[in-house]
Parts: structure tokens; sequence; C-alpha cells
């Protein structure tokens, strides 16, 4: 009977394919290998998902296969499968995600794959060379040495290494070669990325608090045992959820077993990385969108072969292809950006990493200090185990490190009486001169990158806008520039104004850019180090702005999110916050809790030591929900506040949402597809609310015009039926017509 195989074509398209094998790939075509296959007028990459036997009438059959051992196993399959499923794209789209550029075949690449593995070229002695006979048949110094330096090397070394000890060059390894003694070879070389180039540190030795032990005794029963356990560890900032992770890790490594450690930000994985790897050595490595081509290819290939059993990064390191996994850990599990928003799919990595921990029998962990009210409601529930850690970790003199003092400025109240013109307040600036003084280190958030967000005519009030975004452009003032933070279009500043030529172009608002202007102004001996996305855009710029803070380089640390999350440098004891309210006020049920996460992780990385910490937030709404609970560290109070408010409104945690974005070049066209797709959606989603069709806050992005829908529903509705309500739709309306678009978003975390 002639072999079959069902295969996934990585496109867009949702569902698999029926080939014919030919005689040469049915013993390499098994489920888990990629395969070329013929896929309308061309050719495609796509992943066996089974095999089966029938009769070949009117199939096509499969091109090429890639691999000689599956690139994904069963558990990757079956994982990749359910996000399909839960996140409504097709399979297709998530076994794509999960690999490495270097693995997706092109038909333009040589070999079929756009990265080649990278080899060195390395030098040994022939085998069997008597060393001492051949010294002294030798009769250069040169010569000596090199065979010398390969004798004591006792395997192979790199050329350029055993050039460099022996002083000789590429004609002595020559001529050696052709007399029999030594040969070439080449040896892969793994390229690898920034965060593992750091040396290895030497691990500190940490007594653990009660709190701390608490946890880590409940997190080890449940390994050893292999349970299928999700723990929420909330610990306060400072409360050593590190250290907690790495005594989890030890345990997992020594049954065996292989983990997965997600952080929120690629600036964090560095130091983390170095954390963990004084801990575990070269048993550590990386895998981030952000690496180059080679080196994620390298690492991705190093982890399926068993080489790493601990792979540390950002989302998509949930899908790293380990085997044997015993433990996922989620660091600051609240964060939004472990939602993947564009492309499909559009997965969260922290659900993920649960149900790739329940999958495989493995205990996932999820920490923060401002835990995700979804993450507080399965604790609640049950469906998580909750640990506590209430108190920072002891230092020196004290039992444990006491939470900073958080002190509120009123903008409005600084404008009026003390004429406020710039974005620092005097409180804040007096705050600053006292920790100079007194060489202390001072962290500043503003999350608002470029110089000022609007500029803006006073005259007659044009505001210049993107020509392809329904956005005001930001000033960017050291290159003189107006640029989009939607689609990233630059223009000059002009001098004067394009509609009426004033020339009174004011700046409304601060951002970064501006913030260290003002700082070198006021304290022009000051080193002020800023971080935000125009300064970490090089290869290790993340990495080189912590150490250099780190080091003591620096003063100030000013910047966007990025310093708002996992650092811990001891000598931080003021963390100011030049605008408490960017966020705040944004058009989405989350802002709320996205802005006391905010504050309060920020907050947290003052006084993390011996010296006590402080903390300013200045804001226009001082009595603001987010502002009065963070400025007590009211965590449990903000919950019952929040929780109260979603409860009302149907809001998740109490229930499920689904977001259907509408993209197109024409307004006109968009609409009537959002309207007709919504209309049709509305006839088959019994118990569902349906609201929209409405215009996106930021109607237009990248020259498309965009229109939401929202589908809302209480828990009581199965999530499989929700899903089954948009699949319909999509199925009995058909693909939009070419230049439009229909994205689906299955918990969204943004509705803007």
């Amino acid at each position: 009977m002639p072999q079959l195989a069902e295969v996934v074509p990585l496109t867009p398209v949702d569902g698999s394919f029926t080939y014919v094998l030919p005689l040469k790939c049915e013993f390499v075509a098994i489920p888990g290998a990629r395969v070329v296959v013929p896929f309308g007028r061309r050719n495609v990459m796509g992943v066996v998902a089974e095999r089966s036997e029938g009769e070949p009438d009117g199939l096509k059959t499969i091109e090429e296969v890639l691999d000689g051992e599956p690139t994904f196993t069963k558990e990757l399959l079956d994982l990749t499968k359910w996000i399909a499923d839960y996140y409504i794209c097709s399979w297709g789209e998530v076994l794509k995600a999960a690999l490495p550029k270097g693995l997706i075949w092109s038909p333009r690449a040589q070999n079929g794959t756009p990265v080649r593995i990278k080899t060195a070229r390395h030098l040994r002695l022939v085998e069997g060379v008597d060393v001492q006979a051949t010294l002294a048949e030798l009769k250069g110094r040169k010569q000596k040495a090199l065979v010398e330096a390969l004798a004591e090397a006792g395997t192979h070394i790199p050329q350029t290494e055993a050039l460099r000890v022996s002083g000789a060059s590429s004609a002595t390894v020559k001529g050696l070669i052709e007399r029999g003694w030594v040969e070439a070879l080449d040896v892969e070389v793994e390229r690898t990325s920034d965060a593992m180039s750091a040396a290895i540190d030497t691990p500190k030795e940490v007594a653990l608090h009660a709190s701390q032990s608490d946890a880590l005794a409940a997190i080890s029963e449940a390994i050893e045992a292999e349970s299928q356990t999700t723990f929420l560890l909330h610990g306060v900032t400072g409360s050593g959820k590190t250290e907690v992770y790495i005594r989890a890790l030890k345990r997992t490594l020594a049954k065996g077993k292989t983990a997965i450690v997600l952080v929120p930000e690629i600036a964090l994985t560095p130091q983390t990385v170095r954390r963990f790897r004084a801990h575990f050595g070269d048993r550590v490595t990386v895998l981030h969108s952000r690496m180059s081509d080679g080196a994620r290819f390298d690492a991705w290939r190093a982890i399926r072969d068993g080489r790493y059993p601990i792979v540390i990064g950002p989302r998509s390191a949930v899908l790293a292809p380990l085997e044997n996994l015993g433990l996922i850990v989620v660091d600051e599990e609240h964060e939004t950006s472990y939602k993947q928003f564009d492309p499909a799919p559009r997965y969260h990595a922290r659900d993920v990493a649960v149900m790739r921990a329940y999958r495989n029998g493995a205990v996932c962990v999820l920490g923060s200090a401002t835990p995700s009210l979804e993450s507080v409601a399965n604790a609640r529930a049950g469906k998580y185990v909750l640990l506590r850690m209430p108190q920072r970790v002891p230092v020196k003199g004290r039992e444990a490190a006491p939470l900073p003092s958080v002190r509120v400025v009123n903008l409005l109240r600084e404008k009026e009486i003390r004429r406020l013109k710039g974005a620092l307040s005097e409180e804040l600036r007096d705050a600053i001169r006292h920790r100079l003084e007194r060489r202390e280190q001072i962290i500043l958030l503003q999350n608002r990158r470029g110089y000022a967000p609007v500029l803006t005519c006073e005259n007659c009030g044009h505001t210049p806008e993107c020509r392809d975004c329904a956005v005001s452009l930001t000033v960017h003032k050291p290159k003189r520039q107006l640029r989009c933070h939607y689609c990233g279009r630059a223009e000059r500043k002009p001098n004067v104004c394009p509609v009426c030529d004033s020339s009174e172009l004011v700046f409304l608002g601060a951002g970064t850019q501006r913030v260290e202007e003002e700082l070198a102004a006021i304290f022009p001996a000051a080193r002020v180090l800023r971080m935000d996305f125009d300064t970490t855009t090089r290869k290790g710029a993340h990495r080189a702005i912590l150490d250099a803070f780190g080091d003591g380089e620096a003063d100030i640390l000013l910047g966007t999110q990025m310093v708002a999350k996992g650092l811990d440098f001891p000598r931080v004891t003021l963390v100011g916050v030049v605008d408490a309210d960017t966020g705040m006020l944004m058009p989405d049920f989350r802002a709320t809790e996205r802005t006391f996460q905010l504050l309060a992780q920020v907050a947290g990385r003052a006084g993390r030591h011996d010296l006590p910490g402080e903390v300013i937030l200045q804001t226009r709404n001082p009595d603001h929900p987010a502002i009065r609970f963070a400025l007590a560290h009211d965590f449990d109070g903000f919950v019952e506040h929040e929780l109260a408010e979603r409860q009302a409104f149907g809001y998740p945690p109490f229930g499920r949402m689904i977001g259907i974005e509408f993209k197109g070049a024409d307004e006109g066209s968009v609409r009537r597809l959002a309207e007709a797709w919504t209309s049709e959606l509305a006839n088959d989603a019994q118990g569902v609310a349906i609201l929209g069709p409405t215009p996106a806050f930021v109607s237009r992005v990248k020259r498309q015009w965009r229109y939401h829908t929202l589908l809302k529903a209480p828990r009581s509705v199965p999530a499989s039926a929700l899903a089954g309500f948009v699949r319909s739709t999509i199925e009995r309306t058909g693909p939009p017509k070419k230049g439009r678009r229909i994205n689906v978003d299955v918990d969204p975390v943004g509705l803007f």
C-alpha cells in the first residue's frame, strides 16, 4: 500500500494536506520532519504531522525531505496544535514561529536554508605520531613549538590559537601537514548571543529566609513528585524570588530534567543569564528574537541536541526544543510583553508555559511582586497554588530591608504654586541632589521616549502628524527629527509652521531625551545613562548600559519601562517617576492595573540592600486608585478594588474576550468588511456580547485603516465554544478580498 503523509504547510492556511511519499523518503519523512511540498503554484516548507497508507489518486508528491531526524518532537507537535486551536490561527503559523530563521526553507537560499553551520579550522597531531621522535627530527624552532602546543593540548585546537601560542605561521602548518605529522579539520563553531559572552561569576552563598524556605520546600516537593502543579509565587520586590528559582532549577537538574526560564524583556536577559551562569555554568543558554540569525540557529540546534538543559529568554523561549522538561519559570508573570501582538500566533507565553508544563507532568512557577489579576483569580479558584514572600531579603543589621518610602508630588499644584516649567519638580531635584552628594545612585522612569511627544504651533494650533498613521509625530532632538513611533517614519523637524509660517513652534510634554537634557543643565557633573529603544538598538547595548551603571560608572539611570523590571543595584536609593500618568488614562480596562504594576515594580528598585530607599511619584492625578495603592505598597487593597470593577462589567478574569481587527488601505471597504463580518458572527454567537465594529483608538497604522470588534462572554461559556463561533464565521465568510485582513486576538491584553 502506498505511503502517505499529512503535511502542515508553514502558511496562514488552516489544516493539513495529504501527500504521497516517494520510495526514497519512506524512512525519513517521519512525524516532526521538515519537508518541501508543492502547494498551489509554488513549493513551500511544511512539517509532517502523521503517516498513513492509502491510494495516491490525485495526490501530489513530497518534493524533498529536509531532515534526517525530526525537527519537532511529538510533544512540540501536540503543543503547537493546541496553540493553533486556542488562539484561532493556522497550525503552520505556530510551527513557523517555533523555528529559527535558519531552519526556514527558501527556494532562493543555497541548500534551501538561509543560514549555514559555521566552522573553524582546527589542528591536531596525527594519531600515533611519536612526539619525541618528531621533535628530534624537526630543526625549525616554530615547528617544534607548534608540535609541542598540539601535544600539550591532547586534542584538536583552533588553528588561530595554535599559531598564537607557538608563534608559527600558516606556512609552518602546511609543511607539517605535508610531512604527515599534523592534520587539519573543520570543527563547528557555535555563534553565541552577547548575553553569553560575559565571564562566569563566582556564585554567592545565600541563606534563605523563612518564607523563601517555605516556598522552595513546596516547589521542591512537586518537582520530586513530578507533579503537574502551577505555583503563583507572590513575593514583594527584593524578597529573593530569583534565589528560589535557582534552587528549584538545581533540584530539577538533579532529577535529570530540563528547564525554561522566561523573562519579560530582552533587556533583562544579560543580568539574568549572568546570575544563572554563576550557578550552572555552560549548562545555560539564551534564545530570543533579537539574536543574530546565526546565533539563534546554533542555539536552537544545541538545545535540541541536549547540550543545554536550561534555556533563558523572552516569550519565544517557551517553545524551545527541550525534551524531558521538568520546570518552567515565568518571572514577572504579569508583564504584557509575554503576549504576542503581531503577527500570528498571538499567544500568551505565560499561559502556554502553564499548558506546556501540565502536558509534560512538569512544575510551573509564576513569579511576580504584582501578579496579574487573572493569576490571582486562578490561585483563589484553586487552579494555582499561592506561595507568599511578603518580606524583603534580610540585610546587615536588620531582619529585612524595608520597602522604600513613597512620596507623591502633585504636578498641577507644582505648576500653580512654583511655576514648574521643566519635567522635574523641586522635590525630585532636591532628592536627586542629596543622593549625588552622598555618592548614591538614582533611577528615573519616564515611560515615553524621544524629546517631546508633540510639536505644535502656538499661532494656528497645527500639530505635525504621520502621513501613514493617525498619530502625532514625536520630536527627537539630537537628529532634529520628527518620528512616528508606530511605523518608524522620520521627517526633518521644521523651523517654521508648514501651515502659517509662524516660528512659534513649542514642545509639549517630555520624553527621555528632554529629561536627559534637563538633568545635564541642573546637575552638570552628574553622569547620566539613558536606556530606551533609541539607545539599545545596537548589539550588546543593553548589557553595556547595565554593566556600566552596576560598576558605578554613572550616577543616574534614566529610561523607559526597561528600567522598571528585575534590576538589582545595591547603591540605588532613589527612584523617581517623572510622569506617573503615562498610560493611566488609555481607553483600556487594564490601564489602571498596568499603571499600578509599573509603579510598584519601579519603586522596588530602591533600597534593596543596606541603604534605605525612597520613591517620588510625579502625577496630575494623586487620587487615582493606581497612585493611592502604590503609595501604600498595598497590593491586596488594589486587587480587591480592581476585581470589584472588573466583576461589575464582566471583564477578565470574570469573563472571556476575543478581539477582531479588520485592516486595509481603503477605509470604506474596511468598515464594510467589519460590519458584514460582525453581522455574520452575531447570527451564530448565542450568549455572547458583541461590541462593535468601531474605529480603533489609533485608526490608521502604516497606511492601514483599522476597525475593531470585541466579543465578551461569561466564564460559563467554554473557551472552545467561543473559538468555535469565530472559526465558523471564518469558514462561512471565507478569506477577505486582497488587500484586507482579519486578525483574531484571543485573550487580548490591549484594546487600542
